[in-house]
């Protein structure tokens, strides 16, 4: 890629010649630029390779070499600019733009949204990191997830309407309470070409079994070709709801895994993964795929720097964020932003630690200590309960801190749009009454959870069905690492009810109650999620998911028609 450099060398040769082709003598050139002859050559030369100059030397000493000028200025300075929003790098772009925030405007409105190349329909996304774990049975965050679940499939499935369906099994039955079968699709392949087979989602299963929610798996078979038993150790009517959470996803053996696998994962899905780096996400449709193939050839999602993610809009046709937005095409995400409590082996073992830290750190005691514009940019609101709607504070007394001068620790995402901003907020109220925060800023997972005393977490629950709340508290709120065994078995208990029953209605609420009323969970905001239809231009169908983003399998692109008179 061209540099910065020779970009300034290119302006000092168009602003001394006013961009008009000339005769020149190369130690003409050597002035110009203040250099040797020999380098003078170099940069005429790689000035033609980039397109921006035609250098006809002349032979013989004394005759005129002609110079012409391809590109001006602008063009050369926006060119550079797009490149450098090809690896992401906003600051870089905006430097050869001379920081003029309305040419880099028209250059990303130009490389973001729904672009047509070589006859494939493209949508590219701006996105303020990398996604770089989308192995469905590691620790993953809320965009991981829904990107996970466009590149695998899994026995069922949640639709548009969050109901269940058919994906891999076509059908299904409970022959006992404690005993289920599945009818597998045949000819489906994985998008490297490996053919499906009974033994993958026997695997899958198997190692489902070291995770709550299937801890009551007892033996999985195939009494058939193309048919699967789960027998159970206990009975479960809500198995087909459980197995459209992420760990159930189907993937390849494990010896048939690359090393790769958590980058650049292979499933049965609507999109392959093309590249997945720090730069950006490529997903390409799967041809093979057994349902309805993707209507879009190609998602991208492109890595802004993370400093100036907050002028990229996640818009299809207007990705430079508007002065003013309409909340009326989107909706408060189905969770919330919490802080769970160490009452394990944290400061919040002690009941008078916990209920300080509860009431010091409170959504009201956080969210005045906010900057107002990520508050109006991430559209953050308090959080009464763990979902929206819901009203869990009970009035309990304001506590001084049991001890002085205490140190505590606390975890966070180090790469989230609001946490730093949280701890920063927790710090200063900690500080209030003489207490110390000391930060583990993490990636993925932290690294000894026992020496956390708080833990500044998302919910990322998939869906906005009130049964999401067994899968989030069973294998990924890490609420069983942070609890007593009591009340955490408490809480599991919840979940076998449900299961137990047929038709029975999750208790959500309850659930959410005792977590809050304990001290184990602090809920802080909720957010608003969606893709406004004012900014999805010629994109159809682009409906929000519980998760901030839209399906990529169910997208087309309308296309623009002339009217015929």
């Amino acid at each position: 890629m061209s540099s910065p450099r020779l970009r300034t060398q290119f302006e000092k040769l168009f602003e001394h010649f006013n961009g008009e082709d000339v005769g020149i003598q190369l130690d003409d050139i050597t002035e110009i630029l203040f250099c040797t002859r020999r380098n003078a050559r170099i940069v005429l030369n790689k000035l033609a390779e980039e397109g921006w100059i035609e250098w006809k030397p002349a032979a013989g000493r004394g005759k005129l070499s002609e110079l012409s000028f391809k590109r001006n200025r602008n063009d050369v300075s926006e060119n550079l600019a797009r490149r450098y929003l090809e690896q992401g790098k906003i600051e870089q772009a905006l430097n050869v733009l001379d920081r003029d925030a309305s040419k880099l405007t028209q250059v990303i409105q130009g490389y973001l949204g729904v672009q047509h190349q070589e006859g494939k329909q493209v949508v590219r996304l701006p996105y303020y990191r990398s996604l770089s774990m989308l192995n469905p049975r590691k620790p993953h965050r809320r965009s991981e997830q829904h990107i996970i679940r466009q590149i695998f499939s899994g026995l069922t499935r949640l639709n548009e309407s969050e109901q269940v369906e058919p994906d891999l099994a076509h059908q299904w039955e409970q022959l006992r309470p404690d005993c289920w079968r599945f009818y597998i699709r045949p000819g489906v392949r994985f998008h490297n070409g490996v053919a499906l087979k009974v033994e993958h989602i026997i695997e899958t299963l198997e190692l489902l079994k070291d995770i709550n929610q299937f801890t009551h798996f007892n033996c999985i078979s195939s009494p058939s070709p193309w048919v699967v038993d789960i027998e159970l150790t206990r009975p479960d009517y809500q198995l087909p709801i459980s197995l459209c959470e992420s760990p159930a996803l189907i993937t390849l053996t494990e010896k048939e895994q690359a090393e790769d696998h958590d980058r650049a994962p292979i499933g049965t899905g609507p999109f392959c993964v093309e590249v997945n780096d720090e730069k950006s996400l490529i997903l390409e449709a799967f041809d093979g795929y057994f349902g309805y193939r993707s209507l879009v050839d190609r998602v991208e999602v492109w890595v802004i720097d993370e400093v100036h993610s907050s002028i990229v809009f996640p818009s299809l046709s207007h990705p430079v964020k508007p002065e003013r937005s309409s909340i009326e095409d989107v909706a408060l995400d189905p969770g919330s932003t919490l802080l769970l409590l160490n009452r394990r082996s944290g400061l919040a073992r002690e009941p008078n630690w916990s209920l300080y830290l509860s009431r010091k750190l409170s959504s009201f005691n956080i969210f005045r200590l906010l900057p107002e514009q990520q508050i109006a940019e991430l559209g953050l609101i308090i959080a009464n309960g763990i979902k929206p709607g819901w009203y869990h504070h009970t009035p309990k007394p304001m506590l001084e801190p049991p001890h002085k001068d205490e140190k505590i620790k606390i975890a966070y995402h180090s790469r989230h749009p609001i946490f730093p901003s949280i701890a920063k907020a927790i710090e200063t109220l900690l500080k209030e009454d003489g207490l110390k925060a000391e930060f583990v800023r993490y990636e993925h997972s932290v690294e000894s959870v026992k020496e956390i005393d708080i833990w500044i977490k998302p919910m990322g629950i998939g869906t906005r069905r009130d049964d999401a709340l067994a899968g989030w508290l069973l294998n990924y709120s890490d609420i069983e690492l942070m609890a007593p065994d009591r009340d955490f078995n408490q809480w599991f208990a919840f979940v076998k009810e449900w299961q137990s029953e047929p038709n029975k209605a999750f208790p959500a609420n309850a659930l959410g109650r005792s977590l809050v009323e304990t001290d184990q969970i602090v809920p802080l905001f909720h957010c608003w999620l969606g893709v406004s239809k004012d900014h999805c231009g010629s994109l159809q169908n682009a409906k929000c998911n519980a998760l901030g983003w839209f399906d990529f399998s169910h997208v087309w692109v309308k296309p623009e028609l002339i009217e015929q008179s």
